[in-house]
């Protein structure tokens, strides 16, 4: 019987559906993605443009598998979808459609990152854009004055606005970090064992001179927590579901009771590093959110509808912090802004969405583990130990909305959990039938 030959193009492993499924282009959206909202203050208006068309670029690229990274993502997704529905009863529709707009656009590309690309890969492009944004901020960077007491009066705050966030992506940058290091060895990656390396160095050094209290606490936690999840991957699996459930049942006491212990805290590393003991004055923002709170308990004002040019509320604690800018500032405490904005209704939809994807989160790492998955354990509780005295999780165009967003939607589960091998099917699905018709012929 005479062999049937396939054409070039349904064999040959360059073609467009190869490079469309290529892993360099995941490294690529990570890198690409948080990168431009890391270098905001420098990019400024350019960032939500160069994002919007980024958006674009996946839409089209990988449009097979859009259908099923949404569904993967509905969960979560419904929380920019409140945000944005809440202009319906804002004090400032206009600034609450537009503001949730742009919340909408930045949870959806950490959705992308989180369930719409290869796990690892894109795990490597976010930890390449920490690490090259660290090396430039140590080098083009600057510090400010800051009252340290006898440790100076200066802090690094590298290319960022305030020396916090600088300690703050110096914190992120390390986590990521430590757990390419610890993927790279396993899978013997000397590249990028030595680009870990070089992070640590990088991402060490600049969290100690931001001298930021909140975030040398927080990765203080989080960081013996990557280590332990990491060495119970040697335990059985029945082993690793109890040690995910005494984690759960820790960390959920850690949060019900951080009034007894988080303030002491705080005052021991301020106290040490010179600075004022009640968080530079955010006791007065919470008694003012209060007021706030009291006002519109269920439904709040809507989505950053307080800090607008021209509120008297606001105006007045711009001029009490000195931001002369009368921009990017918050209460400083994610519970409260989400009370603020959103009321009691949108706090408990906030509050259970996160819990129960956090909680899947962590549930399926253990049962299946590895170093990425567990690496966004670890940076998922450094954000949840950060959020009582900082408002994080729902900024526009801010890096930790879309790493939280990528946290909690990288849990979902879906095939084997590893996002790859739902990615190149849905690819290569119209491929692979062009060949099994060819072959029956033959």
């Amino acid at each position: 019987m005479a062999t049937l030959a396939l054409p070039a193009r349904l064999t040959a492993p360059t073609d467009m559906r190869g490079i469309r499924a290529a892993k360099g282009y995941d490294i690529f959206f990570g890198y690409a993605a948080i990168s431009l909202m890391l270098f905001v203050p420098q990019l400024k208006s350019l960032t939500p443009l160069l994002l919007l068309g980024l958006l674009a670029i996946h839409v089209v690229w990988r449009r097979e598998d859009l259908p099923r990274m949404l569904a993967s993502s509905a969960p979560y997704l419904l929380l920019p979808a409140f945000a944005l529905a809440s202009w319906l009863w804002s004090v400032d529709s206009y600034a609450t459609r537009y503001y949730g707009l742009q919340f909408l656009i930045t949870a959806l590309i950490g959705c992308i990152i989180g369930a719409g690309l290869d796990r690892k890969a894109a795990t490597r492009g976010v930890f390449l854009a920490f690490a090259i944004y660290g090396i430039a901020a140590i080098i083009f960077g600057r510090s400010v004055t800051w009252g340290g007491g006898a440790m100076g009066n200066s802090a690094f705050a590298g290319l960022a606005q305030a020396k916090n966030t600088a300690g703050d992506c110096a914190a992120v940058g390390l986590i990521l970090s430590i757990t390419i290091l610890i993927d790279s060895i396993e899978e013997r990656k000397r590249l990028f064992i030595m680009l870990a390396l070089g992070g640590v160095a990088v991402q060490l050094q600049a969290l100690i001179a931001a001298r930021s209290a909140g975030a040398i606490m927080a990765v203080g936690i989080a960081l013996p927590l990557l280590m332990l999840w990491n060495f119970s991957r040697l335990f059985s699996r029945p082993a690793r579901v109890v040690t995910a459930i005494v984690a759960i049942i820790s960390i959920a006491t850690a949060v019900l009771t951080q009034k007894i212990w988080l303030q002491p805290l705080i005052n021991q590393l301020s106290t040490a590093m010179g600075k004022d003991s009640t968080l530079t004055g955010r006791v007065y923002l919470w008694d003012r959110a209060a007021a706030l709170i009291h006002e519109r308990p269920l439904l709040g004002l809507g989505y950053n509808a307080f800090w607008r040019r021209g509120n008297l509320d606001a105006e007045g604690l711009w001029r009490h912090a000195g931001i002369t800018s009368r921009s990017g500032f918050n209460f400083h405490s994610t519970p409260t802004e989400l009370m603020v904005h959103f009321g009691m209704i949108g706090m408990i939809l906030f509050a259970a969405t996160f819990a129960i994807l956090a909680v899947l989160l962590l549930l399926r790492t253990m049962i299946r583990p590895n170093a990425i998955m567990v690496g966004w354990c670890a940076l998922l509780t450094y954000e949840i130990v950060r959020m009582p005295f900082e408002s994080i999780g729902t900024g526009p165009f801010h890096y930790t909305t879309s790493l939280i967003a990528a946290a909690l939607v990288i849990g979902m589960g879906w095939l084997d959990g590893n996002t790859a091998e739902a990615v190149r099917p849905s690819i290569f699905r119209g491929e692979r039938r062009r060949v099994i018709v060819a072959q029956r012929v033959h």
